[in-house]
């Protein structure tokens, strides 16, 4: 079993793996305005089952994603903080909003997003507070024109995320109705791999929400679910597929990410392609960031 020294040693853990050689951020969006950005949700780095399934620190996670030569993050709903406890991120006191602003400073990571957000107000003041881009979460269908009209007079826009079969806003054909009603600060953030775990086609759910995407959580995954195989099944029984297929690192599996990220360029949009896991593996998911920042640095330079 991998020991915690080991783990630091390794260099996932410090500052200074940021710079070793053949490290490269592969964005900024301060210089980048008008690009693709990569960004990790930091539900990603959230649990490392190598050290007895021992949480990863909010502080861990930001220097595994810098480490990585990534510089933006998505900030989860809630996370694991200094001292060990699990907080949502909008019930931190001044002290320990302090500390997060520091801790993303000192290791020149932007944060971009809240994930996990219903759209309340508190949240919207949480993103105004911390200088975020928008948030992202899955409100009530009856919430979405009021929540849209929040993002509106924040000036901070809303992106709209998907779980899969039978959940909130799991089938993007019905959110791409729902969302006419609503002021264009509220958008769309597809989740690839909840859309693909439910039946559909992710190059065609981006594809039909072009011009609406504020954001996407791009997965890959060792395997697809095909609609015509599963929408006559009981939903119970469909509801078993929620877990499978698996995460795996960009490029490597039946995702068709590089063909996303070509239909995201050819689109023109402007944004961030947000690296995030459901499936934990042995390191905490560390490996798998690096080599997703490669992929991505790879395809869309």
């Amino acid at each position: 079993m991998t020991t915690r020294r080991q783990f630091l040693q390794a260099g996932f853990f410090t500052a200074a793996a940021a710079t070793l050689p053949g490290t490269m951020l592969f964005s900024q969006t301060a210089e980048k305005k008008g690009a693709i950005t990569i960004a990790v949700q930091t539900w990603t780095l959230r649990q490392l089952p190598a050290e007895n399934n021992r949480p990863i620190t909010f502080e861990e996670a930001i220097k595994i994603t810098r480490a990585a030569g990534i510089d933006e993050v998505e900030i989860a709903g809630g996370n694991t903080w200094w001292n060990g406890e699990r907080k949502r991120s909008v019930d931190l006191n001044a002290d320990e909003k302090k500390r997060l602003r520091a801790v993303l400073e000192e290791n020149n990571v932007r944060a971009i997003s809240l994930g996990g957000s219903p759209g309340r107000s508190i949240d919207f003041d949480f993103a105004k507070e911390f200088g975020l881009q928008f948030l992202q979460g899955e409100p009530e269908h009856k919430d979405l024109v009021e929540v849209s009209k929040r993002a509106a007079e924040y000036g901070i826009r809303y992106s709209l995320h998907n779980h899969a079969f039978d959940s909130r806003h799991w089938d993007y054909r019905e959110t791409l109705k729902r969302v006419q009603d609503c002021d264009p600060a509220l958008g769309i953030c597809p989740d690839t791999g909840h859309f693909i775990r439910s039946g559909f086609d992710p190059l065609e759910v981006v594809k039909a929400c072009k011009g609406r995407m504020v954001s996407i959580h791009l997965k890959d995954l060792n395997g697809v679910v095909h609609l015509k195989d599963v929408e006559d099944m009981a939903p119970a029984e469909r509801k078993k597929l929620q877990g499978v297929p698996k995460d795996v690192a960009w490029g490597t599996g039946e995702g068709q990410v590089e063909a996303v990220l070509k239909e995201l360029m050819a689109q023109g949009f402007v944004g961030p392609v947000v690296l995030e896991y459901d499936h934990i593996y042995p390191d905490g998911n560390v490996a798998d960031v690096k080599k997703c920042a490669e992929f991505f640095k790879k395809v869309v330079g």
